[in-house]
């Protein structure tokens, strides 16, 4: 049995389904442990009865042991709605603290599991230094990068680089309702630059932009898709700027990369310890590749339904 931990939205379902299809042809089967209805039918919990320990999934009010999962598959949980935008505010900092510390005892009790992918490997992947940190020992060549909380530091950078700059989140930690894109700063923005000093931020040197590439990797298997966000000004800077249901609506089509490419994305995966990810690229209008990022949780679902990529497929018998 697979458990696969993540939330009841329909991307999420679906997603799931349709590996749950793939691993059903396997003689293999799944179950989903909805983070999101943890105030429903859904949670965690720990027991020692006459000094036995035990840690149990409950889904749909059916309580599992641990035990019997064979493989993780952790596809980044959050908590409901009624918990994140708890009231009173300042009690929400406690409540989220008590859901992690309930998670990550899964993480450890389970650690000799298969997982797709380990939970503690994953969590030091999404910072974003420590990406760009490997990016450039594999050999790829990064934005020039600011990351600070300094006015100062990013006035210095917005003139070094001909005031063509864009910021985005340091870390994935979204405000509700509200999506947070890359953007491009503006000249007048700089007058309020002040208020980073509130929150460290990713700055970067505006890089031309050919197309961008979605590069979804399954174990062995590479999975690439050109984006051509250069043809829609909206989407321009950021291809998530017009999200649809399970899609964003940006043109993109599956595409093949130079063999050295791959070679030194097999290399960042295995340095980051990463059986899934996602990487960002940008290809600049002269075929110059640049790496921006990796989401060890990314989505893929949206890519294999425009372009049949069989990625689920991938995912089913990684987990396997």
């Amino acid at each position: 049995m697979i458990l696969a931990i993540g939330n009841s939205g329909s991307y999420e379902v679906a997603a799931f389904k349709l590996v749950l299809e793939e691993l059903g042809r396997r003689g293999e089967n799944a179950i989903l442990f909805k983070q999101d209805k943890c105030l429903e039918d859904d949670y965690l919990t720990f027991e020692v009865i006459d000094g036995k320990p035990r840690y149990f999934v409950v889904i749909d009010n059916v309580k599992y042991d641990t035990d019997i999962f064979s493989t993780v598959w952790y596809m980044h949980p959050h908590l409901p709605r009624e918990l994140l935008q708890y009231e009173p505010a300042e009690h929400r900092q406690f409540i989220h603290r008590q859901f992690d510390e309930m998670g990550r005892a899964l993480w450890t009790l389970l650690s000799h599991k298969k997982w797709i992918n380990d939970s503690w490997t994953a969590f030091a992947a999404e910072n974003k230094i420590y990406q760009l940190c490997v990016a450039v020992e594999c050999g790829f060549t990064v934005p020039n990068t600011l990351i600070t909380s300094s006015p100062d530091q990013v006035r210095d950078f917005f003139e070094t680089h001909s005031r063509d700059i864009i910021v985005k989140l340091f870390a994935a930690s979204p405000i509700l309702d509200h999506v947070v894109y890359t953007n491009r700063v503006k000249p007048e923005q700089m007058d309020n630059i002040d208020s980073v000093r509130f929150s460290p931020s990713i700055f970067q040197a505006n890089i031309p932009k050919g197309y961008e590439l979605r590069i979804t990797v399954v174990g062995d298997r590479i999975f690439p898709v050109k984006i051509l966000s250069q043809q829609d000004e909206e989407t321009a800077v950021d291809w998530r700027r017009k999200p649809k249901l399970n899609d964003f609506d940006v043109k993109m089509e599956p595409t093949v990369l130079p063999e050295e490419v791959v070679s030194k994305i097999f290399s960042f995966m295995k340095k980051m310890e990463l059986k899934y990810g996602c990487i960002d690229m940008i290809v600049t209008p002269s075929g110059e590749y640049i790496f921006l990022e990796v989401n060890p949780n990314g989505q893929w679902y949206f890519v294999q339904l425009r372009t049949n990529m069989e990625i689920a497929k991938a995912i089913a018998d990684l987990l396997i």
